[in-house]
Formats: C-alpha cells, structure tokens, sequence
C-alpha cells in the first residue's frame, strides 16, 4: 500500500478553490446567468484519501504444434519434387504438401487502474512517476479530521479479472511453458480536497473536489464524517484461495498461487 506524499497545504488548496470557486457554478449553459464572485462562500472544506489499484499482468506462452505447408511449384516441367530425399507430388493446384512443426511463442502485457471504491477503470498512469511512501495500515491516514475513502475491490477481484484476459485456450500439440504472472499490485492512495461552495442569492450548493498534487479539479462531492473500513489489510490482499479456485473460461490451466508473506504492523516483533 502506498500513499501519494508531496500534497499542497490545506491553505494554499483553499486558495486554489476560492479563485476557482465561480467554476462551481459555471458552465455553457450558465453564461446569461453566471453567479458573481462575491456571492458565493466556502461553506465545508474536507481532506480525502481516495484508493486506486495499480496492476501489470505479464504472459508467456511458448509451444509446438504440427502442422501442413503447401509449397507452390509454378514451372510446369517439373513434374516431381525430392526433399530431403524423399520424393513428392504435386497436386493439380501445383502445390506440393510438406509436414512439419510450428514453434510459436507468445507474450504480451497489460496493464490495469481501477478505482478501488467504484470499480471504475481510468487512466491513472500520471501518479506513478509521483513521490510515495509506504504505510501498512490504513489508520495512518485517518489523522485529524482526514477522511479515507474504504477500498471496496479487494486484490483477489483485480486478480481474476487479468487472469481471465491474459490466460487463453492454446491450439498446442506441445507446450513448453504456459505463464501468468502478476508484476505488480499496489493499492494507492491519493490526496484529495473537498470544498463546498453556495451560492447565496440562488440558495444552492456543489461541490469541487482538488487534487492536492495536481491540483486539477472536477466535480465531486464531500463525506463529512470517516468512513467505516470495509476490509482488513490482510483479507485486501489475499488472493490465493480465492483465485485458486476460480474457473478460467476456456483454459484448462492450473493456477498456482505463489504470495509472499504479509504480516501486520503490530506483528512484526512476534
């Protein structure tokens, strides 16, 4: 688990936002009717910590299969051919038949972001080359008045789901080796600030939400209170009995879970 390090004050965020604030009203279909700077108040402000998986799926699949190739014999004097001293007809198409062995190899890659409350795949790719820390435990976050957003897409789901893409059914007389490998799978958590704007002569309220590295904003809505954690650090990254006995649709592969060892904060001395 990693937590994206580097965010902009809380200050220099409600700054951000109170430039920005006519933005929270705004839009095309506002032009005639766009509010003014003075009527509008930050109402609520909140720092969040919303979740997003990063994984990389890896395959590799290397076999032999026999196969028939068809040799075109466009001089129509030659009336029979010898390969490797044995000799060959030619059919009325003018081809002649050889047997022989494919040896085929196969890898690819893919690479995943989804949004570990909603389930959302987006391009998040921006965030790796950011500044991190590590945490083991998502109670670090909660400090203060810090609002962490629950993961509700455990490591198990993320699995299956590059499991059933990358793993395919082979047309193999042979195969050589057959693997899937999980490179990476990091659960994120991003910095992100809330602020509830109203408009005060209208008497409606919206929501711009910041992020606090980027500082790009959007649309977005604010929690108020700390959310409940849904799963345990452990049970987030379990993967293998679940995964283990999951079907793989049109491939007989036997799933072979090897996870490296996890242990909580709070045990690392036992």
């Amino acid at each position: 688990m990693l937590v994206l390090t580097g965010e902009k004050s809380f200050e220099e965020m409600k700054e951000l936002a109170w430039n920005k604030k006519t933005a929270a009203f705004g839009g095309i279909k506002n032009l005639l009717s766009r509010p003014k700077p003075d009527d509008i108040n930050i109402i609520h402000a909140e720092k969040q910590y919303k979740p997003f998986w990063h994984a990389v799926c890896s395959s590799n699949f290397e076999y032999k299969r026999n196969t028939e190739f068809s040799v075109k014999i466009s001089d129509l004097a030659v009336q029979k051919v010898i390969i490797c001293n044995e000799e060959r007809d030619i059919d009325k198409e003018r081809n002649v038949k050889l047997h022989g062995s494919e040896h085929c190899l196969e890898s690819s890659t893919k690479e995943i972001f989804v949004d570990a409350y909603t389930e959302n795949e987006e391009d998040l790719s921006r965030y790796l080359s950011m500044e991190t820390r590590e945490i083991s435990q998502t109670e670090e976050l909660n400090a203060g008045d810090n609002i962490v957003v629950p993961v509700k897409i455990k490591a198990s789901y993320l699995v299956r789901k590059l499991l059933s893409d990358m793993m395919k059914p082979i047309d193999a007389d042979e195969v050589l080796d057959e693997t899937v490998r999980i490179e990476t799978l990091d659960l994120y958590f991003r910095p992100i600030y809330a602020f509830e704007f109203s408009w005060l002569p209208k008497n409606k309220q919206n929501v711009l939400e910041f992020d606090g590295i980027t500082g790009e904003f959007y649309s977005g809505k604010v929690l108020r209170e700390k959310m409940a954690e849904i799963f345990t650090e452990e049970t987030l990254f379990e993967i293998g009995g679940e995964v283990a006995g999951a079907v793989i649709p049109g491939a007989n592969i036997p799933v072979k879970i090897l996870q490296e060892s996890r242990r909580r904060k709070g045990n690392s001395n036992s």
